[in-house]
């Protein structure tokens, strides 16, 4: 062990553990701790982690939290395993609104502060502050996490108050945050529009606004380019009924969306669509 390099100890080795002697691996010294710690080995283990037969699923229920093992070549129950919070909420009072690299983006509804959690480590930061940034409304606001060209973790917070849009990024290296640019008369602001959760895919974050009741003329995505942090609108899929709503998955690093037409009493169809081109490609009926 003593002449095997740092890097390969910690890239290949321990990056390939489960989570939970990962997390006994930050007790062997400073060095170990500081590294775990670190991005590059944050992201190294969840790769290994996605690959895993061993998948984890974080269950919340309504007085704990617990990590279930779930094992597709050796299926059978395991004792989950309950993660504790360091900070002070009740589960039955937390909205998780994204992922990342193992991190979540968590918003607290008693005092509606977003926060930064990785179970992993316990580690955790509050985004508000006194400018009333980092306050997040649940029935109103849309969040995406995402990793920027220079590789640093960011969130994007599309805030909805009193008839106006403002769009903040805050960047976890800067431990700040800044405003940018939403895209101009566009009627995106009013409480009428109701935005979906982003789904990252391919340097961008997209979101489905859906206009009142879903009639697909009042529908559309927008899209974030995560480098340039700019914004851009694209067209819905081709679909024209009075019920329609559409749902985004990254499929292999490729954005597809599903969309239901009907009800929810009664869907007469769901159809796959893929983007190519910025352009809607129809597939699968389901």
């Amino acid at each position: 062990m003593s002449c095997l390099p740092f890097l390969v100890v910690m890239l290949d080795i321990i990056a390939r553990l489960p989570p939970k002697n990962v997390a006994q691996c930050k007790l062997v010294c400073k060095e170990w701790l500081d590294f775990i710690l670190d991005r590059k080995f944050v992201r190294a283990h969840c790769h290994y982690m996605r690959a895993s037969a061993d998948q984890k699923l974080l269950m919340v229920g309504w007085k704990t939290i617990e990590v279930h093992s779930l094992n597709y070549k050796s299926p059978g129950f395991i004792v989950p395993r309950g993660v504790a919070r360091p900070f002070y909420a009740h589960p039955s009072r937390m909205f998780f609104l994204a992922s990342l690299d193992g991190m979540l983006c968590v918003c607290l509804q008693n005092t509606c502060e977003l926060v930064v959690w990785n179970p992993l480590t316990t580690k955790f930061k509050k985004l508000a502050n006194s400018n009333s940034q980092g306050f997040y409304k649940v029935d109103r606001d849309a969040l995406g996490f995402f990793v920027d060209s220079s590789d640093d973790y960011n969130i994007l917070h599309i805030k909805r108050r009193r008839g106006t849009m403002t769009v903040y990024i805050y960047s976890m290296e800067l431990n700040s945050w800044s405003t940018v640019r939403f895209l101009k008369h566009r009627p995106y602001h009013h409480y009428t529009y109701l935005w979906s959760p982003a789904t990252l895919c391919g340097g961008g974050l997209y979101f489905v606004v859906t206009q009142c009741r879903g009639r697909s003329d009042g529908l559309s995505v927008i899209h974030f380019d995560v480098n340039s942090k700019s914004f851009s609108e694209l067209c819905f899929p081709n679909v024209y009924d009075d019920e329609v709503s559409g749902s985004l998955v990254n499929i292999n690093e490729e954005l597809h969306m599903y969309v239901c037409i009907g009800n929810y009493d009664y869907r007469r169809e769901i159809v796959l669509w893929r983007l190519k081109n910025k352009s809607w490609m129809k597939g699968h009926v389901l």
